[in-house]
Order: C-alpha cells, then sequence, then structure tokens
C-alpha cells in the first residue's frame, strides 16, 4: 500500500494537531506555575503548598490512567491495550485535587481551573506557516478534513478557536473524549466508525512517527510525514505507506490535494 501519485485520490484528510497544526512549546516543570496554581487553588478554598501540589498532580494523572485501564479494556474489548495508550480526563484530576481539601466545583468551574493551568504553562502557540491556507485549501477542493489529537479537549478546543481553526474541520476527536490515544487502533477507529470514513480514501497527517505514522500504517491506512521540532529523533525509514512532506503546506502538490 503506497502513497504515491497515481493512487486512488483520498477523500478524508485526518490531522494531528500539535506539532503538525501548531507549533507549541509548554513546561509544566517551571517553578511559578506551581506556585501559581497552588495561589488560585488557595482562593478557591483548597491550600496547597508548590510542591505539594506539583507532586499529588502528578500522582493522579498517574492513578487516574491506572484505573481508566480496565474500563478501557472493557468497553474496547482488548486485554492487551497497554497502559500507555490510555488517556486520562484532566478535569477529573483538578476535581480530585479540590475534593481532597473540601472543595466542591461544577465543569464550568473545573474547565476554568484547567485553562489557567495550560496559560500559566505556555510558553508560546501559534499556527505554522501555510496552515489556514491549506485547510481552505482542501475544504474549497471538496475534501473532508478531520482532526485526530492527543489532547484535553478542555483546553485544546479553546486554542484552536483563539488560532481561527476550530470551524474547518469536519469532524474532530480528542483523546480525553475516546479514552484512548495515539497509536492505539481503538483511537482510529472511533474517528472512523463516528464519521463512516473508508480507510481506502483516508490519509493521515503528523509529525510523530510512532503514533502518527506508525499507528496509521497498523490500522491500514495511508500517512504522510512532516518532520518538524517537536518530532523528535528523524526515523531512520519510514513504511511503504508513508510519503514524507517538506513542510504542513506540501500536503497539496501542485496537482492540487490527491
Amino acid at each position: 500500500m503506497q502513497s504515491r501519485k497515481g493512487d486512488v485520490r483520498m477523500k478524508n484528510y485526518i490531522f494531528d494537531l500539535y506539532g503538525t497544526l501548531i507549533d507549541i512549546h509548554t513546561n509544566e516543570s517551571k517553578p511559578s506555575l506551581w506556585r501559581n496554581m497552588a495561589s488560585l487553588l488557595s482562593l478557591m478554598g483548597a491550600s496547597y503548598a508548590p510542591g505539594t501540589l506539583k507532586k499529588r498532580y502528578r500522582e493522579l494523572v498517574r492513578s487516574q490512567r491506572a484505573e481508566r485501564l480496565p474500563v478501557m479494556r472493557e468497553k474496547f474489548g482488548d486485554d492487551g491495550l497497554p497502559e500507555e495508550d490510555v488517556e486520562i480526563c484532566l478535569e477529573r484530576v483538578f476535581e480530585q485535587l479540590l475534593l481532597e481539601r473540601g472543595v466542591e466545583a461544577d465543569e464550568k468551574t473545573l474547565s476554568q481551573t484547567g485553562l489557567v493551568f495550560r496559560s500559566l504553562s505556555l510558553q508560546y502557540i501559534r499556527l505554522y506557516e501555510g496552515v489556514p491556507g491549506l485547510l481552505a485549501g482542501l475544504g474549497k477542493a471538496g475534501k473532508r478534513v478531520y482532526l485526530l489529537s492527543n489532547a484535553q479537549r478542555m483546553f485544546t478546543e479553546p486554542e484552536m478557536r483563539m488560532l481561527g481553526i476550530y470551524d474547518c474541520f469536519d469532524g474532530i476527536l480528542y483523546s480525553s473524549d475516546a479514552g484512548v490515544k495515539k497509536p492505539s487502533r481503538h483511537f482510529y477507529d472511533t474517528l472512523f466508525q463516528n464519521y463512516c470514513l473508508e480507510k481506502q480514501e483516508s490519509v493521515m497527517i503528523g509529525n510523530e512517527y510512532r503514533a502518527d505514522i506508525l499507528g496509521a500504517d497498523a490500522y491500514g491506512i495511508r500517512s504522510m510525514y512532516v518532520h518538524t521540532a517537536q518530532s523528535g529523533e528523524k526515523p531512520d525509514r519510514l513504511p511503504e505507506s508513508c510519503r514524507k512532506i517538506r513542510e504542513i503546506g506540501s500536503v497539496i502538490d501542485r496537482g492540487g490535494p490527491g
């Protein structure tokens, strides 16, 4: 299975988000993040020292993933689903942090708390050059555009709206909603089932070799690999089902999207 000119023309373009369409850098280790979050939670009635908050947050992330594993295995009927492919919902982490100090919060408050956390961790966020034109061009060409992202809805959706690309997609699936993440075949399959996609008509575009490229290949769909600063080490070789592109705008070649 190869993704070359002359193959069946693609109808469905499935994008990764961070590192592919959005150039972003966050730092959840900087002391100021935990000082400011500790101050915020204290104002909400949940008193934490910064170091204690950081430690407990990370403990809850690990424990919630372990607790969600059997639930996802039962849901997908897959006893071999690895824990690293399970995704948590960060709202539940912030909910537990507050409950442990006797504070109850509604979903809106939890989402706003998550947004503050994200904003404090951000170093920068911006679209890669050519992204708006690419998404608009695919839409004008009659293609369907989807997002499959290892991400938390509570801050990813506002970031997409802020950058002006949220409405460019015909369908979106976040790992925090699905309970699994790439490269899990169950994450890919959930997107395909939700939007009635056909494998032979679909291509995955991403910057992460394991999650986007090997995940797509294992699921049986074509892919395009773009190497960015967030990709890590360049792979020695790509699957035959994958085409390497120089930059994200190269998804549409001179002959138009194929």
